[in-house]
């Protein structure tokens, strides 16, 4: 895999494939008109305009009850929603059509995944405490998951797709062999463990708490690798960014933290809203950081630039649960408890457009890979598809 993030219209591109040839140790000259080929294509793309006006397209509405999240395939034309009704469903997106209806769960489906690149499996984490593995072809569910002892929050695979981890209610974190089911470590922490992420070389797992810390687990020494100790209450998220050197954390005790792995003692504070952080994104390439708040407002800052503020997004009217920036990163997608979602220009914080017509809190939103499409979910039980 080569990175090419610092790719833009104006790069020289023969320079670059020059460049990769060069330093690419499996790469020679006789590459060079591939390698040619792709970023011709890469940059091409980059000249097309970005939309940033969405249609009302469809809306998904087959839930008795409230959605707790969803969560886009890779290509963009299929997603999965999780419910308090006890189901997940898997839908069409480019119809609005249901596909199929994942039954088993004793209770709520609080926590929904695609295993990414291949999507061809789904991971549901539920407050009956298990996990399941669903097959994201025909709806079947293939294994599920024991050994929490209370509701399970979130759920996530490794990029290979061959572990899972899980973190609850009860404290722990806990990473299994897909293919099996077998437990292959758990972690515990003081509190309720509410976000858990794996590592791009898969031996290292993130988790966030209620116990206000987020700690790296070695998988191969079943150990804390590192405590990333400083905020004063309970984290709301955490998350890598891209190349997996920076961990953002956010916090009730209305702060944002940055910190450097490769110095754990590096650690930036982002105390610029006046109420809890209840969400952060990075952008794809990981120079932006989106924080959202209590406070009704979302802030986008600079991760190169000494963490400047680069634009605030005012407009709600209510607590702001959700962010994600689009693929290209000039657009921001926010979801809100005023029943509304809004799309935001990253660079001057202006409102491009509101996306109305839920009749309860919107509680989770996302932009598809390509960025062509949002989903929004709602309290109101239904699920919209904006193209």
């Amino acid at each position: 895999m080569i990175d090419c993030l610092d790719l833009n219209t104006s790069t020289n591109i023969e320079e670059t494939a020059r460049d990769l040839c060069s330093t690419e140790r499996l790469l020679d000259d006789e590459y060079r008109p591939e390698i040619l080929s792709s970023l011709r294509k890469l940059q091409k793309k980059l000249r097309v305009p970005v939309k940033n006006k969405f249609y009302h397209f469809k809306s998904l509405k087959s839930n008795i009850l409230p959605i707790t999240n969803v969560s886009f395939s890779r290509e963009g034309n299929s997603c999965v929603t999780g419910s308090y009704d006890r189901t997940a469903r898997i839908w069409d997106v480019e119809i609005g059509k249901e596909l199929f209806v994942l039954n088993g769960h004793q209770n709520a489906v609080f926590a929904v995944q695609y295993n990414y690149p291949i999507c061809d499996k789904i991971l549901t984490a539920s407050f009956d405490k298990t996990t399941k593995l669903w097959s994201a072809l025909n709806g079947l569910c293939m294994r599920t998951f024991y050994g929490h002892t209370a509701e399970v929050v979130t759920s996530e695979f490794n990029q290979s797709s061959t572990l899972m981890v899980s973190g609850s209610m009860d404290t722990t974190a806990r990473v299994y062999d897909v293919e099996t089911g077998i437990e292959m470590h758990s972690a515990n922490h003081d509190g309720e463990v509410i976000v858990a992420h794996f590592h791009k070389n898969e031996n290292i797992v993130l988790t966030g708490s209620f116990d206000a810390n987020a700690y790296l687990w070695d998988l191969r020494t079943k150990d804390v690798a590192m405590r990333l100790a400083g905020h004063t209450a309970e984290l709301s998220n955490c998350l890598w960014n891209y190349d997996h050197t920076m961990i953002a954390t956010s916090s009730i005790d209305f702060t944002a933290r940055l910190w450097d792995i490769r110095d754990v003692r590096s650690c930036h504070i982002i105390d610029g809203h006046s109420d809890e952080v209840l969400d952060i994104c990075f952008n794809y390439t990981g120079k932006m950081l989106a924080t959202c708040s209590n406070d009704c407002t979302c802030k986008i800052w600079s991760t190169e630039n000494d963490f400047q503020l680069i634009s605030t997004m005012l407009g709600h009217t209510d607590e702001i649960s959700r962010v994600r920036f689009n693929p290209v990163g000039n657009l921001v997608l926010t979801a809100s408890a005023d029943k509304t979602a809004r799309i935001w220009f990253t660079e001057t914080g202006v409102c491009s457009q509101v996306l109305s017509g839920h009749t309860d809190e919107v509680i989770s939103c996302e932009f598809s890979y390509p960025g062509n499409a949002i989903l929004t979910a709602s309290k109101d039980n239904s699920c919209k598809i904006w193209r």
